[in-house]
């Protein structure tokens, strides 16, 4: 390497670091500034370039390759595109002032899940519409990773700088880990299931319909995703696109965990971006219960009435940055909602990547998933990482579903399939 292009790189990183240090020293607790590159299937350096259609692709043109140094440990990334996540059809649709402004195809070109060369184990989530962002998780570890400048796929060329940080590392807001609450569903709980079976098989168990049960174990769930004005706000609206589908794309892959014991695919039919006016109507400051129901009443209102249109969702999640509940309240939703049209919906606190697990959290209880250790037998469990325990937060194991959630989750989708008709 030239002294040139060196003095460059060491611009480079103080020019960034110096610039998003205030930041990340409020929000983390460690991190590091990285610079990724593309390499070939062996590993070997191919180009700095990271982002999008313009990133080095193996053979066939499917595969992506990336190197990354994670605190010391360089990992070889093999990524391969995650059709799932947005099918065809699938629309972005911005909405003010209660009427929509416009409609776009949404993209899904630049998301990938993937593993990591000679690490059994490993999952990866990333997207690389703009440099690299989403979750790497190793044999030991969990780490997301973003670039520290948004927008700057033109000057990949000589290097571009990522922050790394482990999941555990990021510093919680409040005295108290992020929480949830799940009220319990009128007419929804288990010994009353039964009677809404009919509409539960049509809501998660059609095989026809759009192949929602692709293969064995294999489910779909169509999902609307409602990003309301303070994370628009926040992200920016040239960025936020962007931003939401990588971290769906992480909750995708939290459900293909092997520990689920299924597959529940996460499939984005229509993403709405709420206006001002309708955002602050709809979340009530400091009421969780109340902005929940105004949320899911909002949502349902949104439903395509032919079941067979491309936009017709089984579940929708919104997103806001607006404070509906007590400080630490990460997410609020129905326990087994899925069966009823007007509660089949989570209301989550975004606050960056480790909102993925909020989402997955809530959505759980959605499914039919307690609380670890209320309810069953599991709380040895919620120290372990378990994406069900009551406290929503980050532990120093890797995440998995514990053998409640999995049990709770296969009770419901047998009931789905034993049902009449």
């Amino acid at each position: 390497m030239g002294s040139t292009k060196q003095e460059h790189m060491l611009h480079l990183f103080f020019r960034l670091f110096v610039a998003r240090e205030l930041l990340l020293s409020g929000k983390l607790t460690e991190y590091g500034v990285i610079v990724p590159f593309s390499t070939d299937c062996r590993g070997r350096f191919v180009s700095h370039v990271v982002s999008g259609d313009t990133a080095h692709r193996g053979a066939g043109g499917r595969l992506l390759y990336f190197n990354v140094t994670v605190f010391g440990k360089e990992l070889h990334l093999r990524l391969r595109p995650n059709r799932r996540l947005v099918p065809p059809g699938a629309v972005a649709e911005w909405q003010e002032d209660f009427e929509v402004l416009f409609r776009e195809p949404l993209q899904q070109r630049c998301l990938f899940t993937g593993d990591i060369s000679d690490m059994p184990g490993a999952a990866v989530a990333i997207s690389n519409c703009d440099g690299q962002a989403g979750l790497i998780r190793t044999d030991s570890n969990e780490f997301f990773i973003e670039p520290l400048e948004r927008g700057q796929q033109e000057t990949e060329e000589h290097g571009r700088a990522h922050v790394v940080y482990r999941r555990s590392a990021i510093r919680q807001d409040g005295a108290e880990p992020h929480q949830d609450l799940h009220p319990e569903v009128p007419g929804a709980r288990v010994g009353d299931l039964p009677n809404s079976l009919e509409l539960m098989t049509e809501r998660l168990g059609d095989v026809e319909r759009k192949r929602r049960h692709a293969r064995k174990d294999d489910y779909n769930i169509e999902v609307l995703l409602a990003v309301d004005d303070s994370v628009v706000r926040f992200h920016g609206k040239e960025h936020v696109q962007n931003y939401v589908l990588t971290l769906m794309n992480i909750v995708d892959e939290i459900y293909h965990d092997e520990s689920l014991g299924v597959h529940i695919n996460i499939v984005l039919v229509r993403m709405i971006m709420v206006g001002y006016r309708q955002s602050v109507s709809l979340i009530e400051r400091g009421n969780p219960s109340r902005s929940l129901e105004q949320v899911c009443r909002w949502a349902h209102s949104q439903q395509r009435s032919d079941p067979e249109h491309a936009e017709h969702h089984d579940h929708a999640v919104f997103l806001t940055r607006q404070d509906f509940g007590p400080a630490g309240m990460q997410g609020y939703a129905p326990v087994t909602g899925m069966c009823h049209p007007l509660r089949s919906c989570t209301l989550n606190h975004e606050d960056g990547f480790s909102s993925a697990f909020v989402v997955a959290h809530e959505t759980g209880h959605v499914l039919g998933m307690e609380h670890d250790g209320q309810g069953n037998r599991c709380a040895d469990e919620t120290s372990m990482g378990s994406i069900m325990a009551p406290l929503v937060q980050a532990a120093f194991h890797r995440y998995h579903w514990s053998r409640c959630s999995k049990q709770e989750l296969n009770r419901y989708i047998q009931l789905l399939r034993l049902s009449p008709g």
